[in-house]
């Protein structure tokens, strides 16, 4: 991720429209409602019909990072954690990546986190479950979509066929791909339902105002996954989390009852954006209080991310490098270890 999505007029729309407080006990009603679904309803194949696909994705879903409640007293794993072994080296032109090396990666990852995701089903993005599974991690796969229906239907089919290995806990078709307006939606929803028959629980991630101005697409999801990034949307850090708070409970009064995930982050340096500042110590201040947010909350998450990635200046700008919690050599940055502990 690393769109600067705080320009969408569906997320200016939603912050400004203003709902009904829902009430305390009718809140406590709903909660209790989720637990029992949660504990009692499971998966359904994606043959059936539209209703229970419906159903189905109400569910809580298996997908392979643990939530963990409660605000953390002490440094705690990552529930899990977006990766990309692509450090120095861009996607086109990564011939010395080898699978030993992304292991490496993983390796260094493994005792602070449950799990990873990944973006890409093609070329190295092959080896991804098979290195995730040998170094202890569970994996969100995921395909890249673009603007080219042929490298599409590559990546689309290439997910199938990870899914269909066994090794897949979650499949994540296209990164903001709605947002991006790389495919349709009728065409985001045909992927996913073709992504979703391999029979493992598949979604799309995407801004989460997009999610919100697509329920077709939500309804094909078997867990809403929605990219949250107070910095993007140019917040100052001191309200970072109370605005993060703000989005999430927009999409979950627009899915109740379905299991909802965050991808979310905050760069360690880079440009200004808005009253949001690129720095490590607002990196730091952000992942303490989004885990203690998420702890408090039960929200399942992806952590955006594990280590920098220099290639992306010449493509986001200079804070398209500086999202790691890991520097692009592979050590953690200071003050990050007084917060992600080990498993």
């Amino acid at each position: 991720m690393g769109r600067p999505y705080g320009r969408n007029k569906t997320i200016r729309r939603l912050l400004s429209t203003r709902r009904p407080a829902v009430p305390a006990l009718r809140s406590l009603v709903l909660l209790s409602l989720v637990l029992l679904l949660a504990g009692s309803v499971g998966c359904t194949s994606s043959t059936g019909s539209a209703g229970n696909r419906a159903s189905s994705a109400s569910a809580a879903v298996s997908t392979g990072v643990a939530s963990v409640p409660g605000k953390p007293a002490a440094p705690q794993p990552l529930q899990g954690l977006c990766f990309s072994p692509f450090l120095n080296s861009s996607p086109a032109d990564s011939s010395s990546l080898t699978p030993a090396t992304i292991s490496g990666l993983m390796s260094k990852i493994s005792p602070y986190t449950y799990g990873i995701r990944t973006f890409s089903a093609t070329g190295i993005g092959q080896e991804m479950p098979s290195l995730a599974r040998s170094n202890n991690l569970k994996i969100a796969a995921g395909c890249d979509l673009s603007t080219d229906p042929n490298y599409n239907e590559r990546e689309v089919q290439a997910l199938i066929a990870l899914c269909r290995t066994g090794q897949v806990d979650l499949a994540v078709v296209g990164e903001e791909a709605l947002y991006s307006n790389y495919t349709s939606e009728a065409q985001l929803i045909t992927y996913i339902q073709r992504v979703r028959a391999s029979g493992v629980p598949t979604t799309t991630s995407d801004t989460w105002g997009e999610i919100i101005g697509h329920p077709g697409v939500a309804a094909q999801c078997d867990v809403i996954l929605a990219n949250m990034f107070p910095y993007w949307e140019g917040q100052d850090i001191r309200v970072a989390i109370p605005y993060l708070d703000r989005c999430y409970n927009k999409v979950r009064q627009a899915y109740l009852f379905r299991q909802i995930m965050v991808e979310t982050g905050w760069p360690t340096a880079g440009e200004t954006k808005g009253a949001a500042v690129a720095s490590l110590a607002n990196a730091t201040s952000f992942l303490s209080g989004f885990t203690a947010w998420a702890g408090a909350h039960s929200v399942k998450y992806y952590y955006f991310e594990a280590f920098d990635e220099p290639w992306k200046a010449a493509h986001e700008g200079e804070v398209g490098a500086h999202w790691g919690i890991w520097d692009d050599s592979g050590v953690m940055k200071p003050g990050m270890s007084a917060i992600v502990g080990t498993r």
